[in-house]
């Protein structure tokens, strides 16, 4: 991920909310240390939603399940 300056940003905002649309993503710095992230909303909302509390308990109860070889292979499906 590429890294941006906030006085790089301010200068420069419009055409890098232009490259974000277009996929790219930027680690902001201030003082040249992290402080912020901008990335195309899809990826954002596959963020939010990959840390929310119920996506969570889904995914630990599933892996449970798979540990104790309660899970369906998808062959057996068809």
């Amino acid at each position: 991920m590429a890294e941006i300056g906030v006085k790089e940003l301010k200068a420069t905002a419009s055409a890098v909310i232009d490259r974000v649309e277009g996929g790219a993503a930027y680690v902001v710095t201030k003082r040249g240390r992290p402080a912020a992230v901008l990335l195309p909303v899809e990826e954002a909302e596959d963020l939010v939603l990959a840390n929310a509390e119920a996506y969570i308990r889904m995914r630990r109860l599933a892996r449970a399940a798979y540990a104790e070889g309660r899970t369906t292979n998808l062959k057996e499906l068809d």
